[in-house]
C-alpha cells in the first residue's frame, strides 16, 4: 500500500541488516552480492580456471602472475606475464582484478574464452578454458618454487619447518596434516605462523590442535542455551612427535580460531607463543542459510574459553591490563611499527610470486629480511637446537626477497 513503487527484496534486506545491527559486531546479514564470496572463502573452492592475476592499480593491464598446477589455465599453457586483453570477446581495459574474477569464475563445466598477449609473439593467442573446481590453499610455506609449489623449510635454517596458515577453511586441517606428514621426518622444529589469520571454522582449529596434542581439553564453549555448552578434547595420538619444539607466531590480527589454536598449545605447554598479543575475539558464530542458499544470517551463539578456563573475548570496556586474548612469551614478544608491518606484507607477497627468482645479480635477501618477529623465533629455536646451522640448499628456486611486486594471490 506504500504510495511509491518499492523493491520488496530491498526492503527485506534492509530490515534484516537493521535487526542484526542491534546485536554484537560479529553478527551480520549476508546479502546475495556477498554470499558467494563468503561461501568461497570458507569452502576454499569455486568454479574457475586457476590463475593468479594482478591488475590496476598495481599494474596497468590484467596480467597473469602464475597458473596453478593441475588447473585448466596450467594445462592450456598460460604463462606468468601473459596479458589478458579480452574475456569472452570483451576488452579487459579498465577492469579491476575483482571485475575480472566475476567474469572468469562460473559454473563448473562451462567455457570461458581468453585472449592473451604474450611477450615475444606478434599475434594474440586465444584459448578456451572449461571451468573446473579450483582449490584455494590456506597453508603456505616459506617461499614458492618455480612450479608454484611451496617449500616448507626455512631458507635461513633448513632444520626448521615453516607453515603459514592464512585462515581456517573447510580444507585447512587436511592441508595442515598433509604438510606435517611431509616435514616431520626431517624437521627439528616447526613454526606455525597465524599472523593476520582472522579465524574461520571452529572444528578445523580443533582438528589441528588434536594433531599436536595427545590428551586434554582444546577449547570449551558456553552459550545462553545449554546445548551450546561443549568441551572439545584431544584424542590419543599425534601427527607431530612431542619431541619436536613448536613456536606459534601471532599478532593483533590473529583472531577467533587462531586464538583457540595458540591458546590451547600454550596452555598445554606444547608450543611457545611469539609476536604480539592477539585480537581478542572469543565468540562462536553460526551460519543460517536463507532463500535457497542465496543469503545467510550469521550470529553469535556462544563464547569460547581456553583449556585453562581463561577468557579470550575482549569486551569494549576492557583495557590492556584485563585478561583476554593470547599473549606471547615475554622473551618472544616483538612489536612492529607501521613501516615494518607494511614491509612484512610486501615480503610475503614477493615470496608467494613464482616470477621473482634470485639471480647472480639479485641475490637472496639476508635471513628473515623484513620480519623481525620471525628472526627472533629462528634465533630462539637455534638456541634450543644447539646453535645456528648453515642452511642446506633446498630443491627449489630461491626467491629474491629484495623485491616486492605481486599480491599474495588473487585466484580466478
Amino acid at each position: 500500500n506504500y504510495v511509491e513503487p518499492v523493491d520488496p527484496k530491498e526492503l527485506y534486506y534492509n530490515a534484516m541488516e537493521g535487526m542484526v545491527s542491534k546485536l554484537d559486531p560479529y553478527s551480520e546479514f549476508i546479502p546475495p552480492q556477498r554470499y558467494e564470496e563468503f561461501h568461497t572463502a570458507i569452502e576454499q573452492e569455486f568454479g574457475g580456471v586457476g590463475i593468479l592475476i594482478e591488475g590496476p592499480p598495481a599494474v596497468k593491464q590484467l596480467t597473469v602472475v602464475a597458473p596453478i598446477p593441475g588447473t585448466p589455465a596450467f594445462d592450456a599453457g598460460l604463462e606468468p606475464g601473459d596479458v589478458i586483453t579480452h574475456i569472452d570477446g570483451q576488452s579487459t581495459e579498465g577492469l579491476t582484478p575483482e571485475d575480472a574474477t566475476k567474469k572468469m569464475r562460473g559454473r563448473v563445466g562451462t567455457p570461458v574464452r581468453l585472449t592473451i598477449r604474450r611477450r615475444g609473439t606478434q599475434q594474440p593467442i586465444e584459448v578456451t578454458l572449461v571451468r573446473a573446481d579450483i582449490h584455494v590453499d590456506s597453508v603456505y610455506g616459506d617461499r614458492i618454487r618455480r612450479d608454484s609449489s611451496w617449500e616448507f623449510f626455512l631458507e635461513e635454517d633448513s632444520r626448521i619447518a615453516y607453515l603459514r596458515v592464512t585462515l581456517f577453511g573447510a580444507k585447512t586441517a587436511d592441508e595442515f596434516q598433509s604438510v606435517l606428514e611431509k616435514v616431520r621426518d626431517r624437521a627439528s622444529a616447526v613454526i606455525i605462523d597465524l599472523r593476520y589469520n582472522p579465524g574461520g571454522i571452529l572444528s578445523q582449529a580443533v582438528e589441528m590442535c588434536d594433531m599436536l596434542l595427545d590428551e586434554g581439553v582444546i577449547v570449551s564453549t558456553r552459550g545462553r542455551r545449554p546445548d551450546k555448552n561443549d568441551e572439545y578434547r584431544a584424542a590419543p595420538g599425534m601427527v607431530l612427535p612431542a619431541s619436536i619444539p613448536i613456536v606459534v607466531l601471532i599478532n593483533d590480527q590473529s583472531a577467533s580460531a587462531s586464538e583457540i589454536m595458540a591458546g590451547a598449545l600454550q596452555d598445554h605447554g606444547r608450543a611457545k607463543i611469539a609476536g604480539t598479543r592477539s585480537f581478542g575475539k572469543g565468540t562462536v558464530q553460526e551460519i543460517f542459510q536463507l532463500e535457497n542458499d542465496q543469503t545467510a544470517l550469521k550470529f553469535t551463539t556462544a563464547r569460547f574459553y581456553r583449556p585453562s578456563g581463561q577468557n579470550i573475548h575482549r569486551k569494549e570496556d576492557m583495557t590492556d591490563e584485563d585478561i583476554w586474548g593470547v599473549r606471547p612469551e615475554p622473551e618472544l614478544e616483538v612489536k612492529l611499527d607501521d613501516y615494518q608491518e607494511l614491509y612484512l606484507n610486501l615480503r610475503w607477497r614477493q615470496r608467494s610470486d613464482p616470477r621473482i627468482i634470485a639471480t647472480p645479480d639479485q641475490p637472496p635477501a639476508p635471513p628473515c629480511a623484513g620480519d623481525p618477529q620471525l628472526l627472533r623465533v629462528v634465533e630462539y629455536l637455534q638456541q634450543r637446537l644447539g646453535g645456528a646451522s648453515p642452511s642446506e640448499p633446498a630443491n627449489d628456486d630461491k626467491v629474491n626477497a629484495a623485491a616486492a611486486s605481486s599480491p599474495d594471490g588473487s585466484i580466478r
